[in-house]
């Protein structure tokens, strides 16, 4: 399932801090560089990213990680 970058960072930001979504990124930085965004395009989402499962899934792993836990993906819609 794809996601849009905004509605993950929107969930990281009500349900953590507005730290958490630049911390998950630096984690996952190689990731993002290898589906061609850059950190300041994850960061700004203008435009918003359309993020594929691989990436979502990627970033969900590092949320688990550096916060012990993780979003639904079906939750990111309503974001």
């Amino acid at each position: 399932m794809a996601a849009k970058a905004s509605s993950f960072k929107n969930w990281c930001t009500e349900n953590i801090s507005p730290q958490s979504w630049t911390r998950i990124c630096l984690k996952r930085v190689d990731d993002i560089r290898g589906k061609g965004y850059t950190l300041k395009e994850m960061e700004d989402l203008t435009p918003d990213i359309e993020m594929d499962g691989e990436l979502l899934d990627s970033l969900n792993e590092a949320l688990s990680e550096l916060y012990e836990m993780t979003v639904d993906e079906a939750l990111l819609a309503t974001h």
